[in-house]
């Protein structure tokens, strides 16, 4: 595995990688598929408002997670949290199964499954053996397949469905890794930090929100909130929230019966003429023509 160079990447797979999913929560690919674009050599990066799975079916990985390294067999699985860096090596006989979901996903699933343990905010990376669970290993080989075949299909209720299966698969592979005995050590002060922000922003973006008042709510100044948004999403904290705010309008859009007017007043904007003109500026046209041009209800 080549050192890094100091500058950490930031990969969103389903721009980078996969277009037609930007808007998706889950995102599915072989471990194969993404070696064959990214390379078997991968260099430190990170996947800011994302978790991701890496799981291993054959071969080896040589993976560098935060500040631990490990050399482990398959089967294994890695949990890497949003903005934690990693870099790994596989030879051209390691393959299995790579999940990409959004941090709102999650987030929820932690809170319930580790109540007052701040662990959706406070979670360390996890590279573990499954060799010694083959019941766990044949759960999620149901699992890897029903999602492969959902990804792979325009059926109804696909992101439902996916959602469901992601949480799934995070449920099962987080009761194997005993997470509540090893994460005390949590993740560094200034990533918690950002990590809050964008809680903070999935909470209250409807609000609409002017940033300095998530610096006063996270007790920082606006030039310390905007210098650590530049860092680990390589965006200014505005951005942040009008992506959020983006990618909610996507989804009402393609997956409610809302008209145009409602979806604006439901995410908070009191002129539709202005969530008009907001989509557009973000998204290059109008919040009906995208509606049109994706999914259309019938």
């Amino acid at each position: 595995m080549q050192k890094s160079t100091g500058f950490i990447a930031n990969i969103d797979i389903c721009k980078e990688y996969d277009a037609r999913y930007a808007t998706d929560e889950v995102h599915y690919e072989t471990f194969a598929g993404l070696a064959a674009f990214f390379g078997r050599d991968m260099q430190v990066h990170w996947h800011d408002r994302f978790f991701q799975v890496h799981f291993l079916e054959t071969g080896k990985i040589e993976l560098q997670l935060d500040s631990q390294h490990y050399s482990v067999q398959a089967p294994l699985f890695i949990l890497t949290p949003p903005s934690v860096p990693h870099a790994f090596f596989t030879e051209p006989v390691s393959d299995g199964h790579v999940l990409t979901v959004r941090q709102e996903l999650i987030w929820p699933l932690l809170e319930r499954l580790y109540p007052g343990s701040n662990l959706a905010l406070d979670m360390p990376g996890i590279c573990l053996s499954m060799a010694d669970a083959p019941q766990e290993l044949t759960a999620l080989s149901h699992y890897w397949a029903l999602i492969r075949r959902e990804f792979g299909q325009q059926l109804a209720g696909r992101e439902q469905t996916l959602a469901l299966l992601a949480q799934a698969v995070f449920t099962l592979l987080l009761r194997n890794a005993a997470l509540e005995d090893t994460a005390t050590g949590g993740v560094r002060g200034e990533l918690k930090l950002f990590q809050r922000f964008n809680k903070m922003v999935d909470e209250r973006f409807r609000d609409h929100l002017p940033v300095p008042d998530y610096a006063q709510a996270l007790g920082v100044t606006e030039s310390r909130l905007n210098d650590l948004c530049r860092r680990f999403a390589n965006q200014p904290p505005k951005r942040l929230i009008f992506d959020r705010l983006l990618r909610e309008a996507k989804r009402m859009l393609l997956f409610s019966a809302c008209t145009v007017h409602e979806t604006a007043y439901s995410l908070g904007f009191k002129d539709p003429a202005y969530f008009a003109r907001f989509f557009n500026r973000l998204e290059g046209c109008s919040p009906s023509t995208y509606r049109a041009a994706q999914h259309p209800l019938s």
